[in-house]
């Protein structure tokens, strides 16, 4: 187990501390993905992969600090390739900088795709790219050592873990690059997670961990996951942000026995994907279409005299747009509300525009409606004002 004092990443993002009262605005996203149909789309737009976020990059860039579950190895030494073995180019990796990703996690079950030379390489492309990386390193040590970054005075500390990895893992030697794990039901990886969630709850105003769990295209979280979180948060972590499903899980808010108030999400959905490939404003209410909605979790915390608290939650929710994008017709992330803003305040639509300003209408209330299955933070504090 690493210890605190072997940090990997310490990164000022923004600023320095300020005197008095501080504001950090954490941003956080589902799975990026790189399915085949995908890639064969960029190829044609020269791998312009900066058109993939120009529609969302000004809600990334927002936050101090945004957050995305790297669904992919990026290694150059190969070619890029689609489910079920993922492999992306390099350009993702510098649109995802350049739209404002800050932190990927690669703990997740397609961590290994690429065999355990281009986790390797990963790391280190990842790392080329101005980004930071959590879940996965070089070694055992590595990967358990959290990223803290410092932003606005306010020192966050992230750690990731997954279920498992498609090709499992590499053999424990010394030296051997290594994956993250917290596998359903293990009280051993529970345990061994709480210490480490602990110590870094110890150097750190804020706590995040990235779950790469439960069960996929599952709408609400397993009673395995609602234990965990609850024994997570307890020992220390502020915000819990899912992944896997596929689809979106409520986020609830939990106040820890400590009185802190924290930021569960069971599940973000995806953010880059083409999942909800075939659906339409007709089968709007099929089961696919979940599979393209997500949300950017916005997660804005204070400090003052030393002592940090989540105070309050936003969400934007986002949708798996298919649409003609330069030469080629892909699926990217779009911001709904504008979506549909800007499609209403157009004086004629055509058919086809009339059907997708319908859709996207629709899955802007389902995702709301997941979203707001639990009480917020901010709901929370106003019951507790009254009461």
């Amino acid at each position: 187990m690493a210890s605190i004092g072997e940090v990997r990443t310490v990164s000022t993002v923004t600023g320095t501390e300020p005197s008095g009262k501080s504001a950090i605005v954490i941003a956080a996203v589902g799975d990026i993905m790189m399915p085949g149909s995908l890639q064969n789309a960029m190829a044609k737009n020269k791998y312009n992969y900066d058109l993939l976020f120009e529609k969302i990059a000004p809600d990334l860039g927002a936050a101090d600090i945004t957050f995305a579950n790297l669904e992919t190895p990026v290694d150059h030494t190969a070619a890029g390739s689609g489910y079920p073995a993922f492999n992306a180019r390099l350009e993702l990796l510098s649109a995802l900088k350049k739209a404002g990703v800050d932190v990927v996690s690669l703990a997740n079950n397609h961590a290994r795709d690429a065999g355990a030379g281009g986790l390797l390489r990963t790391l280190k492309n990842i790392e080329k790219a101005g980004l930071v990386v959590v879940g996965a390193g070089r070694t055992s040590v590595e990967s358990l050592t959290p990223a803290y970054l410092n932003s606005q005075g306010v020192m966050t500390a992230f750690l990731a873990y997954t279920y498992n990895t498609n090709n499992g893992l590499p053999k424990k030697r010394k030296g051997a690059p290594a994956v993250n794990l917290l596998r359903s039901g293990s009280r051993e990886d529970l345990a061994a997670a709480v210490i480490q969630i602990k110590e870094a709850r110890s150097h750190a105003d804020l706590v995040v961990v990235s779950l790469h769990w439960g069960d996929e295209y599952r709408i609400a979280p397993t009673p395995w996951q609602k234990q965990a979180a609850v024994e997570l948060v307890e020992a220390g972590a502020d915000i819990i942000l899912g992944h896997h499903p596929h689809v979106l899980q409520p986020v609830e808010s939990y106040k820890a026995k400590d009185g802190r108030q924290t930021v569960i999400a069971y599940s973000l959905g995806n953010f880059i994907s083409s999942q909800n490939d075939g659906v339409s404003f007709k089968n709007r209410k099929h089961a696919r279409a979940l599979r393209g909605d997500g949300v950017i979790l916005m997660i804005y915390a204070e400090k003052e005299q030393g002592r940090t608290a989540i105070v309050r939650t936003a969400f934007q929710p986002t949708w798996s747009l298919r649409e003609k994008v330069g030469v080629a017709t892909v699926f990217r992330p779009v911001s709904l509300s504008r979506e549909i803003q800007r499609a209403s305040a157009m004086k004629k639509l055509s058919k086809k525009e009339e059907d997708t300003l319908q859709l996207l209408t629709y899955r802007q209330k389902v995702i709301l409606d997941t979203i707001r299955t639990a009480p917020t933070v901010t709901e929370l504090q106003k019951k507790e004002q009254v009461d």
